[in-house]
């Protein structure tokens, strides 16, 4: 069975984060959030793959996932760098193996590549994307994951799909970490999104509760059997938010206080609670080790007592001991 490991976003203004700051004040925040999580022993690090903010649009820093991660790589040592998820067609597949690539050289081998279909379509409207179909989106998002492999391995890829296509490329340099770069794709979508998991993935992220968690696992186990792939050699993660309290009473200040709580708002109290992890330290870790024990190996958290690093150092601290694998 694999190993329990730990993750953690690191800020880059995307959930708004950063309004109110200087450019080079927000990135110099970043780098010291980072080398604190790799201080305080997380496995990977992470980006979103946006570039126009939410919950509201607005105009502030909202920092570019590969050119954050190529800068993270100069600046940590150790840890994994990772991107919940790559929008599979903001960049052409070819581009976006060779910049991943680029990263995994310049990390010493730490990159992971997160793949997704996206999703924020006034983002893609600002930026003059073609927002297509959700069946168009995913088969391109599966024939990136396709062809993605063949260009960090061959010498060159020749590829006739209905929505990518190459003829003779080359893609160098090449990866080094062996045999390729682990590659994850997030989203729940059981009849489509998942039966590419279970063909192509080596892990996969979903953001639910802990009963979703546990149905999103049978139906992906459910195509691992059709598709004849085992399916305990596919990684299930979580990626919940997080912020860790010294009492219940503290908790509920901080839900019901302006600007405080859930990003979104539109959730009762007592779902977010019971589908994020944030609480005293014992209360999460019985929520961690409820995942734990659906199968659950990997976690990756956002934590929203922004700008601190208060929670990030307690998670590991207070509550990652607690866990029995």
């Amino acid at each position: 069975m694999n190993p329990l490991r730990w993750g953690a976003f690191v800020p880059q203004g995307w959930k708004l984060e950063y309004t109110g700051w200087g450019a080079a004040e927000a990135w110099s925040r970043s780098i010291e959030l980072a080398q604190a999580a790799e201080r305080a022993g997380y496995d990977h690090l992470w980006v979103y793959d946006h570039v126009e903010t939410v919950p509201r649009r607005e105009a502030t820093h909202c920092f570019e996932a590969f050119t954050m991660l190529a800068a993270l790589s100069q600046v940590t040592s150790t840890i994994e760098l990772g991107q919940l998820v790559t929008c599979s067609n903001y960049r052409n597949a070819g581009l976006l193996a060779k910049e991943a690539a680029c990263i995994d050289v310049y990390s010493g081998g730490r990159l992971i590549l997160g793949l997704g279909a996206g999703w924020y379509e006034r983002e893609y409207e600002a930026y003059g994307y073609e927002y297509p179909s959700a069946r168009t989106r995913l088969a391109i998002l599966e024939e990136t994951i396709t062809v993605i492999p063949r260009l960090w391995s061959e010498e060159t890829v020749t590829f006739a799909g209905e929505h990518l296509h190459f003829d003779g490329a080359f893609s160098d340099p090449k990866p080094i970490r062996q045999p390729r770069p682990p590659i994850w794709v997030g989203g729940g979508g059981e009849k489509v999104t998942l039966r590419i998991a279970a063909q192509h993935a080596d892990a996969t992220n979903w953001q639910v509760g802990l009963d979703q968690f546990v149905h999103k696992s049978k139906v992906l186990e459910e195509h691992c059997d059709r598709l004849g792939r085992d399916f305990g050699s596919i990684v299930r993660t979580h990626g919940p938010d997080c912020r860790l309290f010294d009492s219940q009473k503290d908790l509920d200040a901080w839900l019901d206080a302006p600007g405080g709580g859930q990003l979104w708002g539109r959730t009762p109290h007592e779902d977010y609670v019971r589908d994020n992890l944030v609480g005293t330290p014992d209360q999460v870790a019985e929520q961690v080790q409820g995942f734990v024990d659906a199968g659950c190996r990997e976690f990756v958290l956002w934590f929203r007592d922004f700008s601190s690093s208060e929670s990030l150092e307690r998670f590991t601290a207070e509550v990652v001991p607690q866990i029995q694998a």
